[in-house]
């Protein structure tokens, strides 16, 4: 056996500089590839709306659903239940893609109703769903 007495072992020196840019590399693909999402409903003008914000819709594609303050539901003018909407929808023989729903609601109607009903017609296959809204007029500016 050959011991040498006089041989020092050095620590391994890791050399930081290849990591830190390899590091720095992949922060910056995540920054550019990450999805960010704009929430919708931060922007909202309740309850009125500007007059110049207007939807036409033809009388012959449309269908009306309507909610009052007292809890009641109309469909068509008719009244209805939550329960009972998607019946009175497919009686119409209307296909989702091709009707504008027209949602008109009370202001006093909770928030969570109007979820459900437009959860309803989601359901249903009706995405073109609009809100019926009065123009907005100098009374109503506090």
């Amino acid at each position: 056996m050959n011991f040498r007495k006089g041989l020092k072992v050095r620590p391994a020196d890791i050399n930081m500089t290849p990591l830190v840019d390899v590091v720095l590399l992949l922060v910056l693909f995540f920054m550019v590839t990450a999805q960010f999402e704009i929430l919708p409903g931060l922007k909202l003008a309740l309850p009125g709306v500007d007059p110049e914000a207007r939807v036409r819709v033809q009388s012959a594609e449309r269908l009306e659903v309507t909610a009052t303050a007292s809890g009641d539901l109309y469909f068509e003018g008719q009244p209805t239940t939550l329960h009972n909407l998607p019946l009175h929808l497919d009686r119409t023989g209307a296909e989702g893609s091709e009707v504008v729903i027209v949602v008109s609601a009370d202001e006093a109607v909770p928030y969570g109703r109007i979820i459900k009903i437009m959860d309803t017609l989601r359901l249903e296959g009706f995405s073109r769903v609009v809100f019926a809204a009065r123009p907005e007029t100098e009374e109503d500016q506090p």
